[in-house]
């Protein structure tokens, strides 16, 4: 009997536990990635959404419901996503920016270290177009 015979079986028992939680660590890593590319889309879409809009009362309803859209379905984003318009610079060639907040659900993954929640932002700004611009309302009027 050789004096290295079952060191392989014995690396093996050691080694696979860390590649596996390695391998569930990139897993959840992955989906933040994926998540925040998402939140960044949906951020994209309800500002160009907003920069659309004929008043600044318009604008802040359509980002709101392209945010939501654009994230419909997404059982990661606990209480679904928060849209917040900002029209400060609401006039013909301003611009209109967005934030989308989200709270991905990574309980899941908390057994490797991730946080439970993890609060996600995507910011996106659009301008305003010279020709399409229709109204000076402002978000604050009746």
């Amino acid at each position: 009997m050789r004096r290295d015979d079952g060191s392989m079986s014995l690396e093996m028992v050691l080694v696979t536990p860390l590649f596996v939680i390695f391998l569930l660590f990139l897993a959840g890593v992955g989906r933040m990635v994926d998540a925040q590319s998402q939140v960044d889309g949906a951020a994209r879409d309800a500002a160009r959404a907003a920069s659309l809009a004929r008043s600044e009362r318009d604008a802040v309803d359509m980002a709101e419901k392209a945010g939501d859209a654009s994230l419909k379905g997404r059982n990661w984003c606990t209480g679904g996503p928060q849209v917040k318009a900002d029209t400060y610079n609401w006039r013909p060639g301003g611009t209109v920016k967005v934030k989308v907040f989200c709270d991905v659900d990574l309980s899941d993954m908390s057994f490797i270290g991730l946080p439970g929640t993890k609060e996600l932002t995507g910011d996106a700004l659009a301008p305003i177009d010279f020709y399409t611009y229709r109204g000076t309302e402002t978000a604050d009027e009746p």
